[in-house]
């Protein structure tokens, strides 16, 4: 095997992509800068990092007990540990995962929340490369938001504590030893772009830490994530691969810029269809809005209306009152007129029922005296020359003409009254008529003056109106200037997309002539790791630049198509040999800690868990400062390999805390 180490320099790197990309060294430097992408090209050195101690204090409860408990694992440093028990819920993942949510800074992490709920402290030391560092943890027992726990983050340096974080657990501490673990490890974060969403991701300690920790099967053959290449770049970025953050970055500038340039190009033709019909529709609704606001009245209008009606409603009440006042004098006069008509009648009547009775009377022929009832001598009414009533002796007897005269003067006063009946009775009606149409007027302008109110009272729909037609305006001149179609590609963007290209084409180049050598020995470990914890009819394991190729009994399967039981061998495999491959070559970014968490628990035969822990072994033996801790149900096969002093076990009924 040999390193081939002899990579290409900063000047070269740019040399060759100004010479690609038809520009200058010093544009490609300064573009690649504007970018926020920096060259890497150094073989990073070897750190190591080492669990040096666990302590945990708390509360159980278990059914209605209560006990305080403390755990506390110390004197650890590089080699083979181990937390055995011989049974299962003991305690051993509880505590592999106190170590990884203090590694990574994020409570309760993969704790389990009644495990979590017990704590009320903890407190872990690592080292990396000698300098140690403590993450510790405050809380009340039975508390479960981490919100409100109480930590810190500590470096001791010379004797003296330097306080790195001092706060509540949560994003600020899983930050701080985000940069402990990136400056001290020497990774760098990656950059991947999600051409679905057009967005650019960022991968760091989260992610990367990961790797460091094997608790079963899972989707990804190294760490936890499949998405953005996760596996394949985090193997690279661990065997200390030159230049994969320097391209990473780039990939993910060009594929960004390339994507902004494309959309700023235009919309398809489908595009365009869409476009036009929600321009169609939206016009179709301006349309509809605008006509019903200039069908709705002007509240402005209406208010001037409103004074000059309030104006004609005084003029029209009084004009109502003035006929009501003529109303009534009408009124009077008719009653008077008509009264006087009814009495000149009675009159009338009267002097008529008089003068008939006057007439019979004197037709009468009396044979008697009406008073002594004598009778009277013959001769006594013959007619004379004077006319003499036979009773009273009264030589005027000529009444008739007396009472003619008389009842004309009543006829012609019953007659005038009854023409001044009328004509009260005339004017009485005409009063009346005119009332009437006062009356009408004042109430359709009162009518009118309601009408203006209620709407003027009501919500102004013409200001909704006038809001809604802007923004439909907008909307539409938004989308005609989509149609339209954008300004022309500047030179700069252009330029910029060349360099990107170029630089990505010579950064790749530069990678992957590194990249094949050692992708392939870590895919030969990975093989024959993986045969010797049981793989069955296993043919290939290999990664290519992209992906990770594996056949299996004829056929070409998938890393999620293995059972239970492979999965997980082949997690351990990947582990161990990216490992080995990164601390044999003298310049892996890999800190040399590996956790394990009950490897055998998924359908594994004694003699494969043999063969694992072998493996783990032989490769603890051959590098020294790497540290493994394995958590297994104690066996027979671990006494040759792990030595009583570095094993933590619970025996029989007990647990570990």
């Amino acid at each position: 095997m040999t390193d081939k180490k002899d990579g290409m320099t900063v000047g070269e790197w740019h040399q060759a992509i100004a010479q690609k990309a038809k520009s200058t060294p010093e544009a490609i430097a300064t573009a690649l800068d504007n970018l926020n992408i920096r060259p890497k090209p150094v073989l990073p050195r070897v750190r190591t990092l080492n669990l040096v101690s666990v302590r945990m204090e708390g509360v159980k409860h278990e059914k209605e007990q209560q006990t305080p408990f403390t755990f506390d694992w110390s004197g650890l440093s590089g080699g083979l540990w181990a937390l055995l028990s011989e049974g299962n819920s003991k305690g051993k993942s509880s505590t592999l995962a106190v170590v990884r949510a203090a590694l990574q800074g994020r409570f309760p992490g993969k704790i389990k929340r009644d495990v979590w709920s017990w704590i009320e402290g903890l407190r872990v030391e690592f080292e990396i490369d000698g300098v140690p560092y403590i993450t510790s943890l405050r809380k009340n027992a039975g508390e479960t938001d981490e919100t409100v726990a109480q930590a810190s983050l500590v470096r001791r340096s010379d004797g003296t504590e330097l306080s790195l974080y001092e706060g509540l657990a949560g994003e600020k501490l899983s930050e701080a030893i985000e940069a402990v673990f990136m400056d001290e490890l020497g990774f760098d974060r990656f950059q991947a772009f999600r051409s679905a969403k057009a967005t650019v991701v960022e991968h760091g300690w989260s992610s990367m830490s990961s790797a460091l920790f094997i608790a079963g099967p899972g989707s990804a053959v190294f760490g936890d994530h499949t998405e953005d290449g996760l596996p394949i770049r985090l193997i690279q970025m661990f065997i200390g691969l030159p230049w994969v953050s320097t391209y990473t970055a780039i990939s993910t500038a060009h594929k960004r810029l390339k994507s902004e340039h494309e959309k700023a190009k235009g919309t398809n033709a489908t595009e365009t269809l869409k476009i036009r019909t929600r321009l169609a529709e939206l016009e179709g609704q301006k349309k509809d809005k605008q006509t019903r606001f200039a069908a709705l009245p002007s509240r402005h209008e209406m208010r001037t209306e409103i004074s000059i009606l309030d104006q004609q409603l005084a003029a029209s009440q009084a004009t109502v009152v003035a006929r009501r006042t003529e109303l009534n004098i009408a009124q009077t006069l008719a009653n008077e007129s008509s009264v006087a008509h009814l009495n000149a009648r009675r009159l009338l009547q009267q002097a008529k029922d008089d003068l008939a009775a006057g007439y019979v009377f004197r037709k009468l022929q009396p044979v008697c005296c009406p008073a002594c009832e004598a009778s009277f001598k013959p001769g006594r009414f013959t007619e004379e020359n004077t006319r003499t009533c036979g009773l009273c002796g009264d030589v005027d007897t000529d009444h008739d003409s007396s009472d003619t005269d008389g009842l004309t003067h009543l006829e012609a006063a019953v007659a005038d009254s009854g023409q001044v009946r009328d004509s009260a009775e005339q004017a009485l009606q005409h009063v009346q008529s005119t009332l009437r149409n006062a009356e009408g007027s004042r109430d359709s302008v009162h009518q009118r003056l309601s009408e203006i109110s209620a709407t003027l009272s009501a919500s102004d729909e013409s200001e909704q109106l006038s809001r809604e037609i802007v923004g439909l305006e907008a909307r539409i001149e938004e989308l005609g200037a989509m149609l339209a179609g954008p300004a022309e590609t500047t030179f700069d963007e252009d330029e910029t997309l060349r360099m990107l290209s170029a630089a990505e084409a010579v950064t790749k180049c530069a990678m992957e002539s590194l990249q094949a050598e050692i992708m392939k020995e870590v895919g030969d470990q990975i093989f024959n790791l993986a045969e010797r914890f049981g793989v069955r009819n296993l043919e290939e394991f290999s990664f290519k630049a992209h992906r990770m190729d594996l056949r299996q009994g004829g056929v070409n399967v998938t890393f999620t198509g293995l059972n239970a039981g492979e999965n997980l061998r082949i997690r351990v495999a990947a582990a161990l040999a990216t490992l080995q491959v990164a601390r044999s070559r003298g310049y892996g970014r890999h800190p040399g800690l590996l956790v394990l968490d009950s490897p055998a628990a998924s359908e594994m035969s004694v003699a494969d868990f043999a063969a694992l822990i072998e493996a783990v072994s032989k490769t603890v033996e051959e590098i020294p400062g790497i540290q493994v801790i394995v958590g297994a149900l104690a066996r027979p096969e671990l006494d040759s390999v792990i030595p009583l002093d570095r094993r933590r076990v619970a025996i029989g009924s007990d647990t570990l805390f």
